[in-house]
């Protein structure tokens, strides 16, 4: 039996979504040269889907004429994973996190198989780390998505390594599913995920955010110049993160 062809303008409005979805609900945007380059059609071909789909809802395009995810896509992640009402209560307590510890903060959530941004929120600190840092790496060189890959289902882990697969040199040389859930079992053992990159000299800590059954609702991480995460600076951080956690979890 032949494979079924798709249908070639909705493969290409999900491939809009899905570039519009690696930059968050709260993403800075995306050119039309890029979407069109990402989708590998003319910018005149790329202009005409997202038109439809600004239209609809499902895109919204800025001053700047960049492209983000628009409101039917944010009341679908949502309503299929966290409750509006959760969500409201979450926009104060990372804003609060931001404001308590001055640096940016992120709220990341696993659906699958990927790593996807809800909210996010920048400190009072003068210099800071874009709360978008994390956005330029792999899957596993995140914090956050260790703390994803940590706390996930079995099922839910299946699911993500066909998609990323094995971290490798993202992560420790990672090369095999035994060496990964020795690691993944340390992040839950520590309860974070925790490094210093020398390569980018920023200092990132994430930590899980469980309900009352202790399921995953998502992962809280923080991003600072590893100039400024002196040892009283990282505890501070390791408290104010934890307490946040906790009432993230609690308002689920």
């Amino acid at each position: 039996m032949a494979a079924t062809v798709p249908i070639q303008s909705i493969k290409r409005a999900l491939d809009v979504l899905d570039a519009l979805m690696e930059q968050g609900l709260g993403g800075e945007g995306v050119s039309l040269q890029a979407i069109a380059g990402r989708l590998g059609v003319p910018p005149s071909t790329a202009h005409n889907i997202l038109k439809t789909m600004v239209m609809c809802g499902y895109v919204a395009r800025d001053d700047q004429h960049l492209y983000r995810l628009g409101p039917r896509c944010r009341d679908l992640a949502r309503g299929s994973t966290l409750s509006a009402k959760f969500m409201a209560a979450a926009q104060g307590t990372i804003h609060s996190l931001a404001e308590r510890t001055g640096e940016s903060v992120v709220f990341a959530t696993l659906v699958h198989g990927r790593r996807y941004p809800l909210l996010r929120a920048d400190g009072h600190a003068v210099v800071r780390v874009s709360p978008t840092y994390e956005e330029l790496s792999a899957f596993f060189r995140m914090v956050t998505g260790r703390v994803l890959a940590a706390y996930a289902t079995p099922e839910e882990l299946s699911e993500l390594l066909a998609v990323h697969g094995l971290p490798g040199e993202s992560w420790n040389g990672i090369e095999t599913e035994e060496t990964l859930e020795a690691a993944l079992a340390e992040v839950r053992r520590a309860g974070m995920a925790e490094e210093e990159c020398g390569r980018t000299q920023v200092y990132s800590l994430a930590v899980p955010v469980l309900d009352a059954r202790e399921q995953l609702l998502g992962a809280l991480g923080i991003h600072l110049p590893a100039s400024r995460a002196t040892p009283e600076h990282r505890e501070k951080i390791r408290r104010e993160i934890a307490a946040a956690a906790n009432r993230l979890g609690q308002q689920a």
